[in-house]
């Protein structure tokens, strides 16, 4: 679906709602410990915006609902970082999703991947890096999925379209 010109105060509340979802599914994580790093659901989330509503919406609720998560959940120092890096995600995917929707999940998921591991790289050292390197690479594997079941189904429930095969 290309990017929404809806009335402006519309936009800014489904931008909100879809934040909020962000942050929750963030929020279903599982810590690892020793490198204050989690496995969470909220790729699955951002993909799925990402996809559907274009670069705009899915950088938003990306970076935001993100960025929350990480302040609520106790990681604040991650916050900024995660706001670039889920923000950058989101864009991406959704830009790309219209012409494949397959290359955009694995451009958004290199995009997380490296950019987390690298952070880590920096903040805890190189042992750092192959954990977080896995752990996303798992995330966005596990996010990229939910997103492919759940576009087509809301495409064909929500807006009321065949879903186009790619």
């Amino acid at each position: 679906m290309n990017e929404r010109k809806d009335h402006p105060a519309r936009s800014v509340a489904l931008g909100a709602v879809l934040a909020a979802a962000v942050t929750v599914a963030t929020m279903i994580h599982v810590p690892l410990p020793g490198f204050r790093i989690y496995f969470n659901l909220g790729e699955g989330v951002i993909y799925t915006v990402a996809i559907l509503l274009g670069g705009k919406y899915g950088a938003a609720a990306g970076g935001i609902g993100a960025a929350i998560a990480d302040l609520v959940l106790g990681y604040p120092l991650w916050a900024p970082i995660t706001a670039v890096i889920k923000g950058t995600e989101g864009y991406l995917v959704g830009r790309l999703a219209r012409r494949n929707r397959h290359i955009a999940l694995a451009a958004g998921a290199a995009v997380m991947t490296s950019g987390y591991s690298l952070t880590a790289g920096v903040l805890y050292g190189r042992a750092a890096i192959p954990v977080e390197f896995a752990t996303d690479l798992l995330q966005t594997g596990v996010g990229a999925a939910v997103a492919l079941v759940l576009v087509p189904l809301l495409e064909r429930r929500i807006l009321g379209k065949t879903p186009a095969v790619r």
